[in-house]
């Protein structure tokens, strides 16, 4: 039986007596990754009037597993759209205080909703795999 992939991280999830030599190696790169999805925090640019897709790929770093998504500054004239992968149940940080217009700024799923940033500030969030939930934090 072959290794397979969790569902939300994505982790590596290796059968009984697979990879023989390797468990080091795999095992620190789960928790790498577990690091990165509770305390990593990542850069992200935008382009005004575009989207970006955050990624979060099998057993490697990506900056959708991020906990802190930070948008570098930027002024946004346009509608502009950050999207989540479907199908990922997780928490995030959405910091968009260097952002001159954010009113501009939806972040979603790639296929669902999300909401739009109505202030240059930090924002709360969750993912249910389906839609993005902004959490008041007032």
């Amino acid at each position: 039986m072959a290794s397979t992939f969790s569902s939300d991280l994505k982790l590596e999830l290796m059968a009984t007596g697979e990879n023989s030599g390797t468990w080091g190696t795999k095992t620190n790169t789960n928790l790498e990754l577990v690091q990165q999805a509770i305390a990593g925090v990542q850069s992200i640019t935008l382009s005004s009037g575009s989207t970006t897709a955050l990624v979060m790929s099998n057993a490697s770093i990506s900056t959708a597993r991020n906990m802190v998504i930070k948008f570098a500054s930027v002024t946004l004239s346009g509608a502009t759209t950050v999207t989540i992968p479907d199908s990922i149940e997780k928490f995030y940080i959405f910091d968009c205080t260097s952002i001159t217009n954010p009113t501009n700024l939806t972040i979603k799923t790639a296929s669902g909703s999300g909401f739009t940033v109505d202030a240059s500030k930090i924002y709360a969030a969750y993912s249910n795999g389906t839609n993005l939930t902004e959490i008041s934090l007032d």
